[in-house]
This record gives C-alpha cells, structure tokens and sequence, in this order.
C-alpha cells in the first residue's frame, strides 16, 4: 500500500493507492516517455511536464506535473542477508509457504527461509501471496533496485595553486581577494555504487544531472521489462482535474 500524492492542475491530491494501482501508473509513465525515479524505501517518483497555452492562448506555459508514491511500511534498511533472501525468493518460480516443526517457513524447489526470518519478511511486507506462489512485493522490488544504484557527485576540488611544471601557472595573477595566481576547478565525479557511472561533470549540477539521469535510465529499462505488460485503465477513478491514471492533467 501507496501513499499517493498528485500534484495536478486544480492543486494537490493525496489518497493511497494498492500494489496494482501503483503498478498501472509506472508503467503507464513509462509508455508516455515520463520520468521515473525509485527510493531506497521501496516508492517512486514520476514526473513530466505539461506544455499550456497562457491567457489570449498566445504564449506556452510550462506546468510541472509529479505523483509521489510513497509505501506505508518502508523497506527500511536491506542487509547483505536480507537481499540474498530476496534474490532467491525472486529467481525461484517454485516459492511458497512450507511448514516445518509446526512453523511457517518460506521454501523454494531446493532451500527454505528459516521461520524467524520467514516472519521479518513478512512483517515487512516484502513477500506477498499471489495463488499458491510467493512473490517479492513491489515495494521490495523497487527498494532494491534503489539501493542497487546508490548515487554520488564529488566536491569540487575548488580554488587551488598550480605546481610549478603546469603550464597554466601564470593564469589568475591578478585575481582579487587572495586568489592571485591560482587556478579554479568546479569539476565534480558522477558515480554510482552499480559500477556502471563514472562520469564527469564541469560543474556539481552537471555532475548531479549525470546521477539523476542514470537513476532514470535504470527505473525506465525495470519498469519496460518486468511491469509494462501491465494495462493502463480505462477509465478515471478520480476528479480531481490531473487525472492520475492517464496523468495528462
């Protein structure tokens, strides 16, 4: 369960929205080319622009749009333990709820989950039932990609003096207040904890912007591949003016 919160064009929405909603609307988003970022606990954000005509329809207005899902019970913080018990709950078509010395375990065709940590999985609304089967939550699923792609940019090294071999060691004479004769270095790194960004910006905004991009790159090639086959409703379930289902409000 979602927290749903809409920013649309007659104001702000909130209600909360089931697995299956929140499901329709990331693979809804990605259909329409929207913006997708996941949270390390477990919720998205989507957000797009809408492109509208001012007064006298003369002139285009830009009107940012976003739906904030936000998971009643977070994923909260994934262990190396933990998340090995995820991959196998989510590589095995054969996990289902067992029973072993009278207590429920989680099993697969060749391993079980121990009882304890059987009932922290579900207490944490990790795993759900779906007919006979056992499955990771989508909360779950999005928490681990999240925390899969931890992103960071590097301070930048700033003002600084030139060594006396660097052909730029005369630049700056005359700079003002104390700087004379130094250089200024604003580039920031661009990395992700995945392995694969590592890249440079000439400023910690672009550096930031390399972050964010690949954040955005990896939720839309999750969302194409494992929920896209999911349909978009056909109807509204609300009034709100920036209806959520379709989001062309």
């Amino acid at each position: 369960m979602y927290r749903e919160t809409i920013h649309h064009a007659a104001g702000v929405t909130e209600g909360t929205a089931h697995e299956r909603h929140a499901t329709m609307l990331l693979a809804s988003a990605v259909r329409r080319g929207y913006a997708v970022e996941f949270t390390p606990a477990g919720g998205a954000l989507i957000t797009w622009t809408r492109h509208l005509f001012g007064p006298g329809g003369n002139s285009a207005v830009r009107a940012e749009r976003s739906i904030s899902l936000e998971p009643l019970t977070p994923v909260g913080a994934l262990s190396a333990t933990t998340r090995l018990d995820l991959n196998l709950i989510a590589g095995d078509r054969h996990t289902r709820y067992a029973e072993k010395d009278g207590r429920r375990v989680i099993a697969g065709l060749t391993w079980q989950i121990p009882a304890f940590t059987t009932a922290r999985l579900r207490a944490r609304r990790l795993v759900v039932e779906e007919g006979d089967r056992l499955r990771l939550s989508l909360t779950a699923r999005l928490g681990l990609l999240a925390q899969q792609h931890r992103t960071r940019t590097t301070d930048p090294r700033g003002w600084y003096r030139p060594s006396a071999g660097d052909p730029y060691g005369v630049a700056g004479l005359n700079r003002p207040g104390g700087r004379a004769g130094m250089l200024r270095d604003g580039g920031s790194a661009a990395m992700c904890s995945c392995g694969a960004l590592s890249g440079w910006g000439g400023g910690r905004d672009e550096a930031r912007r390399l972050t964010r991009d690949h954040r955005r790159a990896v939720a839309a090639a999750f969302i194409a591949e494992h929920l896209a086959s999911v349909p978009a409703p056909a109807v509204s379930r609300c009034d709100c003016g920036g209806c959520a289902e379709c989001m062309t409000g």
